[in-house]
């Protein structure tokens, strides 16, 4: 048995180290991957010092086993730097950031004092930064929404799921604590590494890319918005209400909602005006958001489809289509949030009502 687990723990390490040059290898959105390249090196720092200790080697090395918990304290800050170089515009290390050191000196501090104090000191310290890194998440989705008609694009699953991977970690950490030590959670990290190490290969070097871009590009228009609306008079209350007519004659006129991709700057362009003033007639004029708005004429078109007697041989993922949705997941969501039904509760409704009055 220990002899699989220390294998699964170098094969962990393997992976790590692969992965890591892939990220530093890679010379677009560069600060992310760097965050996130030194993240995953305090983790396999650790996983090291636990395949080492199995492998009875640790035992001749204390200074390098007293170094693994700083390593690990080092790394909860990085999650949340990372998390924030993936969804802040132009986001760069800076001298502020210093502050981030503080768990690592913690950790200096604690060199030699009883594992399951350190422990508790890390749980205690991980949640702050747990808190915010969700925040920023959120945050993240709610400003997206002035710019996206489809969230997934920016695949915030992905940040998610690490969010609950950390949240897990932690809760091992506070049943080892909890437990007196008592239950050897030790024994599951070598698998647990390999396989968590294996999906974040996958998904950072995927996912990665996607949200710099997002963040990239927003981060322009986010900054026209700004310069624009303070040097430029708002537009009288007619001018507006002409504005917003015209928002929504170019969109149903045009049925932009149907592109699943549909951007601010796409409506902009087909209303011929700059993207922060589209922004002001949503937030003024119209009180919402780009995403709801397109949401709202595509569950609109879905309950037209829905209610056709001639399109009843459709599937509800070829609806979700033919109304502009990506996927069908993101139509069930949107379709209940507006209507308090899922669209096939909505469909079986309908053929009820029609039996009934074909009774």
């Amino acid at each position: 048995m220990v002899h699989v687990l220390i294998i699964e723990g170098w094969a962990a390490q393997i992976l790590g180290l692969i992965l890591i040059a892939a990220l530093l290898s890679r010379h677009d959105y560069s600060t992310a991957n760097r965050l996130l390249a030194f993240g995953i090196f305090c983790a396999i720092y650790r996983q090291a010092m636990m395949t080492l200790m199995l492998s009875g080697v640790l035992e001749s090395l204390p200074l390098i086993d007293k170094t693994a918990f700083p390593v690990q304290m080092l790394g909860i800050p990085t999650f949340c730097l990372y998390v924030r170089a993936l969804t802040v515009p132009d986001f760069r290390i800076e001298r502020k950031h210093a502050i981030h050191f503080i768990p690592f000196a913690i950790g200096l501090a604690l060199i030699g004092q009883p594992p399951l104090l350190q422990i508790a000191i890390k749980i205690v310290a991980v949640l702050p930064y747990l808190v915010l890194a969700h925040r920023q998440i959120r945050a993240f989705e709610d400003q997206s929404k002035d710019f996206m008609s489809d969230l997934t694009l920016l695949h915030l699953n992905w940040l998610n799921t690490l969010l609950i991977g950390v949240y897990a970690i932690t809760g091992v950490d506070t049943l080892y604590v909890v437990s007196g030590a008592s239950v050897p959670i030790w024994v599951l990290l070598p698998s647990v590494a390999l396989f968590g190490l294996m999906a974040l290969a996958y998904f950072s070097l995927r996912v990665s890319p996607v949200f710099a871009k997002e963040t990239q590009n927003r981060g322009p228009v986010l900054e026209a918005k700004l310069e624009d609306i303070k040097e430029v008079v708002r537009p009288p209350d007619e001018q507006l209400e002409r504005q917003k007519d015209r928002l929504i004659e170019v969109m149903e006129k045009k049925e932009l909602y149907l592109n699943p991709e549909l951007r601010l700057a796409d409506l902009a362009e087909a209303m011929d005006v700059r993207p922060y003033r589209v922004s002001e007639i949503l937030n003024r004029g119209l009180q919402t958001t780009f995403y709801d708005l397109v949401n709202r004429y595509r569950v609109s078109k879905a309950r037209e489809l829905l209610l056709a007697p001639d399109l009843a041989h459709f599937n509800l993922l070829g609806i979700a289509m033919e109304s502009g949705f990506k996927s069908k997941s993101v139509f069930n969501d949107v379709f209940k949030k507006s209507t308090g039904k899922t669209p096939s509760q909505f469909r079986s409704e309908i053929q009820t009502e029609s039996a009934h009055s074909d009774a």
